[in-house]
């Protein structure tokens, strides 16, 4: 993506929190392929910011890609035969939506020629025609880039580019979507799978659109949904062929042999009855389908004995266990094994 530095979504997220919070407003954008979760990662800042100042913060996302210009400038009106614009209900109100917020245009260079003219209104003088964006919000933007072949309807040119504070392009980064993965209900068996082929979290065939026939592709996005699909319990061929066309035929070959390794998986017992001898498988997909089983099984009574087991193949396996089975279950967080670990594993741990 021309000469942008690329950065994962926590540093993003990281930079616009503190940039926010000392008080800056210039707009900033993110550009990324489809999927990377530049949305999700947004929509988290809000939070952040009130742990950090104790005030609320206010939250639109506007998708600049389903709006005509006049979502923008508001319909027009004559009085006295002098026209003026309605507000658009969606933009930023104080009244309604607090003193402080995040604006974000979503999908800015999906957007019409005519939409994009007013956002660029928006973003660099913080107007729209009579309306004035309150002094408490702040503007970001995100898109897709040129070479995601994803629609983009305008060229970006230096006179734009040059009105924004920074630009970064978005990268995937196996650690930064575990750590949002397993709270949010992502099933073990999938990042365990991402932990073994990490080169997959996105996967973006070069042939992809309607010419080549090229359609699912690997995605923190398409993760998602391929967890939510296996939490389904369909029969197994319609599992496969709702895998497919979410992840692609490569990719939902290696993840359907992967869960199939898991499911044929001995019962976890007899090696938590005995973890400081039980054998270690040799292969290392069966050592991850193994972390996933554990994380998936991890209880207040056998957590520390999962640990021990673990820690002989690889305090890798260890960590990936223990994150996503406490975001599971948040109360395995009160065992003394979890304590134990985190204290000694603390570079492993945020917050």
């Amino acid at each position: 993506m021309m000469n942008l530095p690329q950065i994962n979504l926590g540093q993003a997220t990281e930079f616009l929190t503190s940039w926010w919070a000392a008080g800056n407003t210039k707009p900033v954008t993110l550009w990324g392929p489809p999927g990377v979760g530049k949305s999700a990662g947004i929509a988290a800042v809000p939070a952040r910011l009130e742990e950090i100042q104790g005030q609320p913060w206010g939250f639109i996302d506007a998708r600049l890609s389903q709006m005509d210009a006049v979502d923008l400038r508001g319909v027009p009106s004559i009085e006295n035969g002098i026209t003026t614009w309605n507000t658009p209900s969606w933009l930023p109100n104080v009244e309604r939506d607090g003193p402080r917020g995040i604006l974000f245009l979503d999908e800015l260079f999906l957007a019409s020629p005519s939409t994009l003219a007013g956002a660029y209104q928006l973003l660099h003088d913080r107007c729209l025609g009579d309306y004035v964006l309150p002094e408490g919000w702040v503007v970001v933007a995100a898109s897709n880039r040129p070479e995601d072949k994803a629609g983009l309807t305008s060229n970006f040119n230096t006179a734009v580019s040059n009105r924004f504070a920074t630009h970064f392009n978005i990268i995937c980064d196996v650690v930064v979507w575990t750590a949002w993965a397993a709270p949010h209900g992502v099933l073990a068996e999938v990042i365990a799978f991402l932990g073994f082929c990490p080169e997959l979290i996105h996967e973006y065939p070069n042939g992809l659109g309607k010419e080549k026939g090229v359609i699912g592709f690997g995605s923190p996005r398409s993760y998602e949904a391929a967890s939510d699909i296996l939490k389904l319990g369909l029969p197994i061929d319609l599992e496969h062929a709702a895998l497919q066309g979410c992840l692609g035929f490569g990719i939902s070959a290696q993840l359907i042999g992967f869960i199939k390794i898991i499911r044929n998986l001995p019962d976890v017992a007899g090696i938590l009855s005995d973890p400081d001898n039980a054998p270690i498988p040799s292969a290392p997909d069966t050592q991850y389908a193994l972390a996933a089983l554990f994380a998936r099984k991890a209880t207040r009574e056998n957590l520390g004995a999962v640990i021990r087991f673990l820690d002989r193949i690889s305090s890798e396996f260890t960590m990936l266990t223990v994150l996503t089975a406490t975001a599971r279950d948040p109360e395995l967080k009160e065992t003394q094994a979890y304590i134990d670990h985190k204290i000694a594993n603390k570079e492993g741990y945020v917050g």
